[in-house]
Order: structure tokens, then sequence, then C-alpha cells
């Protein structure tokens, strides 16, 4: 051969391997109920893993038609939809194009894939999905006989794939379509084995995992071997961050040096997440690592904890990875974190007020003491609770509309003690001006009695007293329903 010929051959071949390696725009048309989306969300696929984090949106017109371009390498999973939490899940293959219809006048949920493979869409779309593997998992938890989950789990499997398998021979679908469902699959009853041994080791007493039962850390190593978290094909699944979460849990406590105490002690001296972080390098590698942090890290910061120690970590792991594509993703989570911190320099004005003794108060009755002859709109939440803290971006409107009704506000942590500085730091991060109390154990306990819910208490709860010290309304409506709120004060 000439050496221009040979020179030719192997530009041919560079090209052709560097077109089919780079991302292949996929295009998704689609039609929603206009009067419910204004916006469709969606995943997109990095290296064919699968992150519900790596997202973005599409714009709806007036006429209800959205469309799509996504890059994607190879045959990749994506959720689509209407709202963040969204899982209606889609399989996309290089290069194609797709037509959706999401949601309907009448059923908002519904949802149709035209294009390729779509017999197989429409069976995909249709498997187990419940919110967390261990959700589905629960079933399981009171079987004693090793054998018997085995069986079942495997028979469970075997009727999701079953189906597939009649498309994959009938050539509805093609070879990566089926290859990705049954990793999928994997993936999902991987995730379910290792919950059940999870959930067997937190009902262990913690004096005795050190003999925790070898029949399930058995079957735990053998559900290890036949699915390697660190396995590039689980990634591309729905499923892989609970099952990676799971495993460095149940890695962890088997571990020979595993001391429950010492996990104690991180928890309550707030460096587990640092302890977390330290520890997964032992259980993941590479770029495996690498997804398992940001994952890890995206979902403690997602908490609005506001811990301290995530400023560092989140740091570090922009150094580790200087050119990871995760990092844009983190640091819109991280800078409240950094400004929380800041926030706890600055004292209380006197727009924020304590109730005087607050700690010894036993029930809303003696709290309503410090009131009579005013009327209160009473928010009831905690430190930890996500939704209570949603509601906080409309202060400035419940201010306004009580100020102009003759409202005071009390806020009323169900915080412990512990949390006694976190509470008040967020007190200051939210601007929450008023008045505020925590309550002690019996002060829990009535407002349980006065929630009425089969000795449970939901938050958050608000309540209006009238000038009496008199509760009036015992579910009054949300910040962020002020025009309700309005027609009850």
């Amino acid at each position: 051969m000439k050496l221009s010929s040979f020179l030719l051959l192997n530009w041919l071949l560079l090209a052709w391997n560097a077109n089919n390696l780079a991302p292949k725009e996929v295009t998704i048309s689609g039609k929603v109920n206009a009067g419910t989306l204004k916006e469709v969300i969606y995943t997109i696929p990095h290296r064919g893993i699968f992150h519900w984090v790596l997202k973005a949106s599409a714009p709806v017109d007036a006429q209800g038609n959205f469309q799509i371009k996504i890059p994607c390498e190879q045959t990749s999973i994506v959720a689509i939809g209407g709202s963040d939490q969204t899982k209606k899940t889609l399989i996309l293959s290089p290069g194609e194009h797709y037509t959706l219809s999401l949601g309907a006048e009448k059923d908002e949920d519904f949802f149709e894939a035209k294009g390729p493979n779509e017999a197989g869409q429409k069976l995909f779309h249709a498997l187990p999905n419940p919110g967390f593997v261990q959700a589905a998992a629960r079933k399981y938890f009171k079987d004693t006989v090793i054998s018997e989950i085995k069986s079942k789990i495997a028979a469970e499997k075997a009727k999701d794939l079953e189906p597939f398998s009649a498309l994959l021979k009938a050539k509805k679908i093609t070879p990566a379509f089926f290859e990705l469902v049954k990793a999928d699959r994997d993936c999902y009853y991987a995730t379910m084995q290792a919950q059940i041994v999870w959930v067997k080791l937190l009902r262990t007493d913690p004096d005795k995992i050190k003999s925790f039962s070898p029949v399930y850390q058995s079957w735990f190593a053998e559900t290890m071997k036949e699915y390697p978290i660190n396995n590039k094909s689980l990634t591309r699944s729905f499923w892989w961050q609970e099952y990676a979460d799971t495993y460095q849990g149940v890695s962890m406590f088997l571990d020979k040096d595993f001391d429950p105490k010492q996990l104690e002690a991180h928890y309550k001296n707030e460096t587990i997440h640092t302890f977390k972080m330290k520890d997964a390098p032992k259980r993941f590698s590479g770029e495996f690592l690498e997804y398992f942090q940001f994952s890890y890290l995206y979902s403690a910061c997602l908490q609005k904890e506001y811990e301290k120690e995530l400023i560092a970590l989140v740091e570090q792991f922009k150094q580790q990875y200087p050119q990871s594509p995760f990092t844009k993703y983190l640091q819109p989570l991280v800078d409240p974190i950094v400004e929380y911190h800041q926030a706890q320099a600055a004292g209380f004005s006197d727009q924020y007020k304590f109730v005087e003794n607050y700690a010894d108060l036993n029930s809303l009755e003696e709290a309503l003491q410090s009131f009579k002859g005013k009327k209160l709109y009473i928010d009831v939440w905690a430190t930890w609770c996500g939704p209570c803290k949603a509601e906080f971006a409309h202060k400035e409107g419940l201010k306004k509309l009580l100020a102009e009704k003759g409202y005071d506000i009390l806020y009323i942590s169900i915080d412990e003690p512990e949390r006694e500085e976190a509470w008040k730091g967020m007190i200051k991060y939210y601007k929450l001006e008023g008045n505020h109390l925590r309550t002690n154990k019996d002060f829990t306990n009535d407002l349980v009695k006065i929630f009425d819910q089969g000795g449970s208490l939901s938050i958050p709860w608000y309540l209006i007293v009238n000038e009496e010290g008199e509760i009036v309304t015992t579910k009054a409506k949300r910040p962020s329903n002020l025009k309700g709120l309005e027609g009850q004060l």
C-alpha cells in the first residue's frame, strides 16, 4: 500500500470514529395542555449516565407546543415532564426524532411517545416506578428466608423483562434499547436487594452489628459481585444514585473496624458529610467516584440544613475535579450556605422578639398569655422542614397582609433543644421578623393534641388566634395562598 493511501485510510478511520463518538442531537417535538404547563423540564444524559439534577427546560407556547434538542452520545434514559420531580421516562437513541404528548384536558398524567422503539417506550413508561426503591422493597422486610426473597425478586424481574424480550425477537425494538432496559432493571432489583439488607442492618442493635446475619452478609456480597457498583451500564439507570447510597451505607456497617458510636459522634459534631466523603474512595473509583460525590453533595445541600462543612466539601470537589460538568449544579446550592453563615455574625434587631422564658412553656395556652389583646397568625415550623422554609419566600406579602388586618405573627419552632443555634441562625437567614419561641417536649405534645390527627403533627401548620387567645382557625391557609388566607382573617 502506498504511503498516501495508508495515510488517507487512517484519516478516514479517525474521522469515522470521531463522528460515532460525538454526541448526535436528538430532537423532540411535543404538545402539552397549555393551561397547566408553561415549560417542559427534561434531563440531559451526560456520558450516557442519568441524573435527575442534570436538567434544562423548554418553553411551551400559547398553543401548547414545545421543542427540545438534546445531545446524545448513546442510547440513554431521560425524564421529562412539567415539574422537577417528574418521572415520565423516555429512552432516546442518538440522532433520532420523537413526538410527545404530555397531559390532556381531563388527564394531566397522560404521556405518549411516537418514534423509534415506540412499543418499547410504552412498556418502559409503565414499569414499576416508585419514588424510592425502598418503598417497593417494603413488602419483603418481614420475610426471613433469603431463598424465598431471591425467588420472588427474580420472578418480578423476569415479568418486567419478558415483554421486552418478545419485542426484541419481533424486531420491534433495537438491541441497544433492550440492553438499556435490562441494565435499568438490573440496577432497580440490585437496589431492592441491597435495601433489604440495609433495613435489616438498621434494625439491628448497634452492639450486635459485629454478629450481623452471615446469610444476609453473603447475599449482599453476591449482589455486589453480580452487579458491581463501578459498572458503567448501571449508571445509565434512573436508580443508580439510590443503589450507590445504599451500597455505601451497608459497606460501612459491615466493615470490620466499624463503630456505631463513631457515626453518632459525627452526627453530633456535624461532621457526618466529611466522614462519608472521605469514605467514598474506598467504595468508588474513577468517574464513579466523581459521580457519587457530586450526587451526595447535591442532595446534602438541597436539604437546606446549611451545614458549614458543606462549603469546604464543595470547594474540595471543585479542586479535585476542575473540569467537572457537575460543578455548575452545585454552586447555586452552596452559595446560600455561605450567605447563611455570613448572616450569623449579625445580631438580632428589635424586629425579632423571643417570648420570655419560652423553654419553660408547656402548652400553647401558656404561650398565648403573653399575647392577650392581640390577634395572631401562628406559623408552626422546624429547621429540618423543607416545605416550611419554602413558605418563607412569601413572607413579604404575608407581612403586608397581616399589617392591613391588624395581626401579629408568632413563629413556633418544634426543634429539639440541640437545634437551638440552628433555629436562631435560620431566623436570621430568612429574616423572620416577628415573635418567636421554641417548644419543649410537653409543648410539642400539646400541639399534637390540637392538630388532632391520630397522634401526629404535620408541618408547616398555621393557626389563627383572636384577641382573647382563642384559636379560631386550626387549619389556616399558607403564606403562599395569600388570597385564601385573606378570606380567613
